[in-house]
C-alpha cells in the first residue's frame, strides 16, 4: 500500500514539474516575442530612412541630370522584374527615367537603377541590393564593371567574356558570369520597358 502511495506521490510531483517547466518556457517565450517586437518598432524607421537614402542616392548616380524624381505607375503588362519606374525632371522638363528591375542573380535578386536619357539610352546604372558570392559576384557595383554600362546609346546589350569589341558588348565579372548576365537582363528589360511605354511621354 505504502508503494501506492509513493508512486501516485512521484507521478503528481512530476506533473507539477511538467506544469512548471511548461510555464517557464511559455514565460520565456512571451518576453522573447516582447523584447524582439520592441527592438523591431525601434529600428523598423532608421532601417526604412536608410534604404530610402539609398535608393536616392542610386537614382541620382544613374541619372545626375535629374533633379527631382517622382513615380510613375507600372504598366499592367510589365516585365515581372520590373519594380519601379521613376521620371526624372529638371526645371520642370522631363530628361528621363529611372527604371529599377530586379532579375535573379547567382544567389539572389540583384536589384538594378537604370537610368535612361530621353533618347533611349543607358546613362548609367547602380546595384541598389544584391546577394551575390563575396569576391565574385558582389564585385557587380563596383566601377570596374557597373560603369561598362554608362552613356550606351543602344537598344541591346550581350555580355562577352573578352574586351569588348563593339558598343553593346559588356565584359562579364571573372568567374560570375551569371550575375552579370543577370545584371545586363536587367538593363535591357528596362531599356524593352522604356521603348514600349515611355519613349515619347507615353
Amino acid at each position: 500500500m505504502a508503494q501506492n502511495v509513493d508512486t501516485v506521490s512521484s507521478s503528481g510531483n512530476n506533473a507539477k514539474k511538467i506544469v512548471r517547466l511548461g510555464l517557464v518556457l511559455f514565460a520565456v517565450a512571451a518576453i522573447t516575442g516582447l523584447i524582439l517586437g520592441v527592438v523591431n518598432e525601434i529600428t523598423i524607421e532608421p532601417i526604412r530612412r536608410t534604404q530610402e537614402r539609398l535608393r536616392n542616392e542610386a537614382l541620382a548616380a544613374a541619372l545626375p541630370e535629374a533633379e527631382t524624381f517622382e513615380t510613375v505607375e507600372l504598366k499592367s503588362d510589365a516585365a515581372p522584374i520590373v519594380k519601379d519606374v521613376q521620371e526624372g525632371k529638371s526645371g520642370g522638363f522631363v530628361v528621363g527615367y529611372c527604371v529599377t528591375a530586379a532579375p535573379t542573380g547567382y544567389a539572389g535578386p540583384v536589384e538594378v537603377v537604370v537610368g535612361i536619357t530621353s533618347s533611349g539610352g543607358v546613362r548609367g546604372i547602380r546595384i541598389l541590393s544584391q546577394s551575390e558570392t563575396p569576391g565574385l559576384g558582389a564585385k557587380a557595383p563596383l566601377p570596374k564593371f557597373s560603369g561598362q554600362y554608362d552613356n550606351k546609346d543602344v537598344e541591346n546589350l550581350v555580355v562577352v567574356k573578352t574586351p569588348p569589341s563593339a558598343a553593346n558588348e559588356i565584359q562579364a565579372i571573372s568567374g560570375a558570369t551569371i550575375t552579370s548576365n543577370a545584371v545586363t537582363l536587367g538593363v535591357n528589360t528596362a531599356l524593352a520597358y522604356w521603348r514600349d511605354n515611355l519613349k515619347g511621354g507615353n
